[in-house]
């Protein structure tokens, strides 16, 4: 019973105070524009400033906070222009992984996605807006694997951050969950042809 127990990642105080803040800010909590104190943030979490200030350079690393003089950090805001960039990136490695994944994939590979997709109509049925996200991205991410292409999935992963934060804040995109998952077979029928 014991060596069913799955193994447990050591993780720093920075690691976890990156975590929930990342979290925070990807669902919304804290909303663009958010000020940061960083002694408010470490007597809630109770923990020292260090860390806080470690974290708060990471999540500016990965262009969730920005620093604004005479402001501090703030969560930073989702431009129409961000998003447009990012959503242009993002499509052009979807069709870069669909071209590159066809000739690649096996069928058990294909028969993968389609539980994948299976695993998409659930979370919309069940309106769990999260979790589609999460399950789309994992389709996409999954299909860049097979794609062979390193440089790809790095971009891919490397955007992973500012996807799930524009899919989760910005709901109308994700209006109708159905539809998201209405695209996927199509994708899947392709790479069986």
């Amino acid at each position: 019973m014991l060596d069913q127990l799955p193994h447990i990642k050591p993780t720093t105080l920075k690691a976890n105070v990156t975590e929930i803040l990342r979290q925070l800010i990807i669902e919304g909590t804290l909303a663009p524009g958010t000020e940061f104190n960083q002694a408010q943030i470490a007597e809630q979490l109770g923990v020292s400033r260090g860390p806080i200030r470690e974290a708060l350079g990471q999540l500016e690393q990965e262009g969730l906070l920005q620093s604004v003089p005479y402001k501090g950090v703030i969560v930073t805001p989702l431009t129409r222009k961000y998003v447009e960039e990012l959503y242009s990136v993002r499509t052009a490695l979807e069709l870069l992984a669909l071209d590159r994944s066809i000739t690649r994939m096996t069928d058990a590979e294909i028969d993968h996605l389609d539980a994948i997709v299976e695993q998409m109509r659930v979370a919309a049925r069940n309106g769990g807006l999260s979790q589609l996200v999460e399950i789309d991205l994992h389709f996409h991410e999954y299909l860049l694997e097979k794609a062979d292409h390193e440089l790809a999935l790095k971009l891919w992963r490397n955007l992973e951050v500012g996807m799930k934060r524009c899919l989760r804040t910005r709901h109308k995109i994700y209006t109708f969950l159905d539809e998201v998952v209405g695209s996927h077979p199509t994708l899947i029928t392709a790479l069986k042809a």
